[in-house]
Parts: C-alpha cells; structure tokens; sequence
C-alpha cells in the first residue's frame, strides 16, 4: 500500500487562510483547529463533524452538542490519517444527526454551493463537499448511509467515494444504519480520493462489520480499463433525467468505451421495487431507533431542526412488516446485482442525481427533496457495494453533474481505475467562482 500523497499537498497555512477568507460565503466548516491547537502533520483534512477528532468537540450538527466536551480519543479514520501525517485542520459541517441530503442545518446554518450559494450542496456531508469543492482543503472525509457522500460530491463537482460496507470502520463516528453506513473520502482528484481511501481501509475488531483492506486503489490507478465489461443501467435508473445529464452520461459512455471499456446494457429486472425506494422506508427506521431517546425527551426533541425531526417522525410510524418487506427488497437487489456482476459485468454506469442542485427556495421540504437526489444512491449503497460519483462538467446554468461507477463488493481498485479514466478523459477544469448570484 502506498503511503506517498499524489502530487504535492496543500500547504496546512493555505487551507486555514482559505478557510477564513471562504467560511463566510459557503459556510462549510464549523470548528476550526487553528481557533483551538495547532494540526500536526502536513497534508490539510477536514473530517465531517460526526467522527470524533483528539481536541475538538463532535456536535454531530445539533444545536443538542454544540456545546459538547471535545473529544478525548480519535475516531479509528482519524488516527490513520494524522498515521499518514494528515493535519485535520477542522470539522465540517453537515445535515443535522447525518439526516438529510440538502445541506440544511438549523443550527450552525445551511452550507452553499460554491458554484452558486442560492442552491444546496445536497448532504449529509455537505461541508466536505463544499469545502473541497471551493478550494478550502483537497481531501476532506464524509460518511455515506443513502448518499451522502456521492450526492453532495456530484452537486458541489467533486470525487466522493463510498468504500464497501466494513471496508472502512466506523469506530468513532455517529450510527445512522446499522447496515449501511460508511465513511468514505471526498476529493480535488481521484488520485487524492484513493490516497485517503488507502489510509483508513482495513480491519478494526472495534467495528462488527469491519472487514480487511483490500488491495491500494493508489497502486494500480493508472492501469487502464482495457477489456472492462460496463453496464450502463437502463430502467429505473435512465428515467427522469435532466437532459443535459442523460446526454453528458452518453458522453462519459463513448469516453470509456475509446479507451477500450466493452459497454453493455444493463436493464433490472424489477424497475416497481426500486421506484418503491425501499431502502428510504428501512433506514427511516433506523435511525428513527437510534434517536429514539431524544425524541422521548420533549425538550430535546424540540430542539431538532423541523425537516430532521419530521424525517425522525416518519421512520418511527415505519411498521415492522414494513421494515421486513424493505429487508427483502433489498436482498432482492443484491441478488439481482450478484447475477449482473457473475455474468461478467465489471462496472455499472449511471447517474449519481437525476438533477443539479435545486435551488434553496426549492428545497424547504427535506424529505421530497432528498428522495429528488437520492433516487439512485439508496438502494445501491444499502445494498454494501462500493461506487464512486466523478464529475461529469456543468449544465447550462454552470451547476456540477456527476457519474456514478458501481463496482462488485470489494472491488474498489478497479472502480477508481474506471473513475480515473473519467477524469483523465475529459479534463474539466472545476473552478467554482464561489459568489452569490440572483436565479
């Protein structure tokens, strides 16, 4: 496994002086290490204020620990990256308990667009995205449960990364699912994403579902996709679409296709149960059971912003013949997705959102507005495998559009392999103006 950082990092004074003249605008971080000790090491990280950084306090985005003790130890991702001379140079912000996939925060404020602030990030993870996305730091860490990582990577023209489930442990970080939550890199660069992804990978006893590192995804990154099988999923997941995002997806297609990729189409079998959203209706309730005691204590539940304790809401009225119907669902999906990947398909191609970032005055109903961009990262991310959202370039209103590479469980290396290609084949230049502008 490479321990080398590609290309030279960001100097740590670069990203605090980025952090202070850009907060202001985009609103991306809401604890800064320079306020509190000085970040040792050299390469600048942000880490997404659910996971426990040595030093600061982990407030999860609730106005209920904003005001919490820092923390004592460091979460298992953070102690390997400050192992690979990581400076964490501050918490990012984020939705409210990691629920919702706008970037709304009641408390801490909203975090904006860097390519447009009058239009959302998209979430949970939505100060890593903007925050890299504007130049603030080149790696930042999120955590992906129904997409977010992938959602606010493909709205704000990042690289985000969802590893397969256990890859990376959760030790340290804030339960949301207890099946389907990873932490995963958001980055400038595919090349920057694997570096993050290879220092946190592997085997925590810490974490039940932790598995093994898999191979370094740094290591083989240039070897090309020549020979790849890729199924470009139609069905459920080529329906309402954006046309600009319908054709830069065909673009990205023939891209891989050039560079020796065989493309096939790929069609589920069953387009009902996907448009039925089932994993929404399962992690509802789970995190419904995880903030249960809040939610019993009146106080504390009143301080929950509205559009997150309404989500809570719904995920407690979920019966349980429901919650075992979405189970089934879900197993449905991964033995449909287990016959496609035996049958020879390497790699699955879609879109990450449906749209670029609606507009904040769009977005005032959380719950609608994260089943909008989350259509397509639910159910493959409950489903454990590993994908990627890669920039895509701009729709005409100069908003990011993103790819999204699945890949079998366990096969990240080949997935960033593809996702470099993506990157190297078409060269955008994403460089957000980070203002604000009448829509």
């Amino acid at each position: 496994m490479s321990d080398h950082y590609p290309g030279a990092p960001q100097p740590v004074e670069a990203a605090r002086e980025a952090i202070r003249e850009l907060n202001g605008t985009v609103n991306a971080v809401i604890e800064n290490q320079a306020t509190a000790q000085p970040a040792a090491g050299t390469i600048p990280v942000l880490v997404k204020d659910c996971m426990d950084v040595r030093g600061l306090p982990t407030s999860y985005g609730s106005a209920l620990y904003a005001t919490a003790p820092p923390a004592n130890a460091d979460a298992t991702v953070t102690a390997r990256l400050r192992a690979r001379n990581a400076a964490i140079v501050g918490k990012a912000n984020l939705t409210e308990f990691c629920f919702g996939a706008t970037g709304q925060n009641d408390h801490f404020g909203n975090c904006r667009n860097p390519w447009d602030t009058n239009h959302i990030t998209g979430g949970s993870s939505s100060g890593s995205a903007a925050a890299v996305a504007s130049g603030m730091v080149r790696v930042a860490v999120g955590t992906d449960t129904g997409g977010s990582v992938r959602i606010p990577a493909a709205l704000c023209g990042v690289v985000g990364l969802r590893p397969t489930v256990g890859r990376v442990p959760n030790t340290g970080c804030l339960a949301v699912s207890t099946i389907s939550d990873t932490i995963g890199p958001l980055a400038a660069t595919v090349a920057e994403a694997c570096w993050a992804h290879d220092a946190i990978q592997g085997y925590d006893p810490a974490d039940p579902l932790s598995i093994p590192a898999g191979p370094s995804t740094l290591a083989t990154l240039h070897e090309g996709i020549e020979g790849f099988s890729v199924g470009v999923l139609g069905g459920f997941y080529a329906e309402a679409l954006a046309p600009e995002i319908e054709n830069a997806l065909g673009e990205v297609a023939r891209l891989l296709e050039a560079q020796g990729a065989d493309l096939v189409d790929v069609v589920p079998v069953n387009n009902d149960a996907l448009r039925e959203h089932h994993a929404f209706r399962f992690i509802l309730a789970d995190v419904a059971e995880a903030r249960a005691a809040l939610m019993a204590d009146p106080a504390r539940r009143a301080a929950i912003g509205a559009e997150v304790r309404r989500r809570i809401e719904l995920g407690q009225a979920v019966t349980g013949t429901e919650y075992a119907a979405s189970i089934r669902a879900l197993l449905a999906l991964k033995q449909w997705l287990r016959g496609v990947f035996d049958s020879g398909v390497d790699l699955l191609l879609l879109p990450t959102t449906p749209v670029t970032a609606p507009r904040w005055q769009d977005a005032g109903d959380m719950v609608e507005t994260t089943r909008l961009v989350s259509r397509f990262t639910y159910d493959l991310g409950a489903s454990g495998i590993p994908s990627v959202s890669v920039p895509m370039g701009r729709d005409g209103r100069g908003l990011p559009m993103g790819a999204m590479l699945a890949a079998p469980w366990g096969d990240e290396a080949r997935l960033m392999r593809a996702a470099q290609a993506i990157e190297q084949g078409l060269a955008l230049d994403l460089q957000p103006p980070v203002y604000t502008s009448p829509d």
